[in-house]
């Protein structure tokens, strides 16, 4: 028996997504001076970068950042490495959320 995604759990998992992303991004710039916890946070947009390039117009970047080079690019690097890891632990929780729903529901054998 299948039960439909309710619209709540998928945006309490975006938003857990979220949340836990940027507490790992602030937990790896206060971890930055013992070791290169950065450089582990921003590794997977490398993944998600060269999407979001060719989705974000270039008019865009230059309007929030109007010099445009290392501080755009840097901009691109965060913004990919935080969705990558909103879309990373908003699974998990939504993964562990249906698997806890389909438990709380008692199966019937209809026959």
């Amino acid at each position: 028996m299948k039960f439909p995604v309710p619209p709540k759990l998928f945006f309490r998992s975006v938003g857990v997504g979220i949340l836990a992303a940027i507490a790992l991004g602030a937990l790896a710039f206060a971890a930055a001076p013992f070791f290169d916890a950065v450089a582990v946070y921003i590794a997977p947009a490398i993944f998600v970068a060269p999407v979001i390039g060719a989705v974000i117009p270039s008019r865009l970047v230059y309007w929030l950042i109007p010099d445009g080079g290392a501080a755009a690019g840097m901009l691109l690097i965060l913004f990919s490495a935080v969705l990558f890891w909103s879309i990373f632990f908003g699974a998990i929780y939504f993964v562990w959320a249906a698997s806890k729903r389909r438990r709380a529901i008692p199966e019937t054998n209809s026959r």
